[in-house]
C-alpha cells in the first residue's frame, strides 16, 4: 500500500490538454533555450499559479480557471516535456520543473501569488516557492499530494514502474492513470482522463521518472518557508503530524470519496475550498 501511494503521490497524470484554447496560449524562452507554452488571464491579487501533475497539461485547470479568473490573476502552464512545451534533459527535475515556474513568475513580474500543485505539481510548487520566497509567494496549496512527505517510494516499486514506462510506455500510463480514477467518478470523467493522459514525449516521461524516488519532499515542505495547505482525497490519508514536523503550517481538508483529480472530479466542491484557502492565505 505504502509502494502505491508513493508511486501515485510522485507520479501523477499526463493529459492532452485540448480544454484551453490556442488564441491565449504564449511561449516563454527559458534559460535552458526550451520554450513553454502558458497562459495568462484575469487581473488581481494575489495571482493564481497552477502547475499541473506530472505528464498533464493545463487543461486540467480548465473549471479552476475559469472559476477563478474574473477575480484573481490566474496563471497556468505546460510544465517542461509536456503538453506544448518542450524541454532538455538536465530540466527532467523536480527542481529544474519548480526553476521553470519560478521563471515564468519572474517574467510576469508576479509581486504576490499562490502557487497551487496537483499531485507532481506540490513538490513543484514547493520548489518555485523556495525560489521566489515568502516575500512574494503567500503560501502553496497542495492538491491531492503531499500527504506524508517521509515517504519514500518503495525502490523495487519504482523499478517496476520505470521498467514498464520503458517498454511500453502507451500501455503502462494509461493503467497507471486510470487506477487514480475511483471506480464512482461519472463516466465523462473517466472518458476526460482517459482521453487527456499519456500523450507526451516518452523520453522526457522516463527522464523525470528516473529522478522522483531522490527528491526529498521532506526538505522542500521545510525549505519552502511558507503556509502549506492540502486539499487532498480520502482515499490516502494525510500524515498531517509527520508534515508539521517540516513545517508547522502545514493544514489540510480532507476531500471524502474523490480520486486524485479534485478539480476536474468534483469542481464545484472543490473551488469553495480553494477560495476558502486562497481567502486565509491571503489575508482576508
Amino acid at each position: 500500500m505504502k509502494g502505491t501511494a508513493a508511486a501515485m503521490t510522485m507520479i501523477a497524470l499526463f493529459a492532452q490538454g485540448p480544454l484551453v484554447g490556442r488564441d491565449d496560449v504564449r511561449t516563454l524562452k527559458l534559460s535552458d533555450g526550451s520554450d513553454m507554452a502558458y497562459i495568462d488571464r484575469g487581473s488581481g491579487d494575489p495571482a493564481l499559479v497552477l502547475v499541473h501533475c506530472g505528464n498533464c497539461q493545463m487543461g486540467m485547470w480548465k473549471e479552476t480557471i475559469e472559476a477563478f479568473a474574473p477575480a484573481n490573476r490566474v496563471v497556468a502552464m505546460d510544465l517542461p516535456g509536456h503538453g506544448r512545451s518542450g524541454w532538455k534533459p538536465g530540466r527532467m527535475t523536480i527542481e529544474g520543473l519548480g526553476a521553470a515556474v519560478a521563471e515564468l513568475a519572474d517574467a510576469l513580474k508576479l509581486s504576490s501569488m499562490i502557487v497551487v500543485g496537483n499531485s507532481l505539481g506540490g513538490p513543484t510548487a514547493l520548489e518555485a516557492a523556495r525560489r521566489l520566497g515568502p516575500a512574494r509567494v503567500k503560501g502553496v496549496v497542495a492538491v491531492d499530494t503531499l500527504q506524508n512527505v517521509e515517504l519514500v517510494w518503495p525502490e523495487e516499486n519504482w523499478r517496476q514502474t520505470l521498467d514498464g514506462y520503458r517498454k511500453d510506455f502507451p500501455a503502462a500510463c494509461a493503467g497507471l492513470m486510470m487506477r487514480l480514477v475511483p471506480p464512482s467518478a461519472p463516466p465523462e470523467v473517466k472518458a476526460r482522463v482517459d482521453r487527456e493522459t499519456c500523450d507526451n514525449d516518452p523520453k522526457a516521461a522516463i527522464a523525470l521518472l528516473e529522478t522522483l524516488r531522490s527528491f526529498d519532499q521532506a526538505g522542500a515542505l521545510e525549505r519552502a518557508a511558507v503556509p502549506v495547505r492540502a486539499i487532498n482525497s480520502s482515499g490516502f490519508p494525510t500524515a498531517t503530524d509527520v508534515n508539521r514536523k517540516h513545517n508547522p503550517r502545514f493544514e489540510v481538508i480532507v476531500m471524502e470519496g474523490v480520486g486524485h483529480y479534485p478539480q476536474v472530479e468534483r469542481p464545484a466542491e472543490f473551488q469553495v475550498h480553494l477560495r476558502k484557502v486562497v481567502a486565509e492565505l491571503a489575508g482576508r
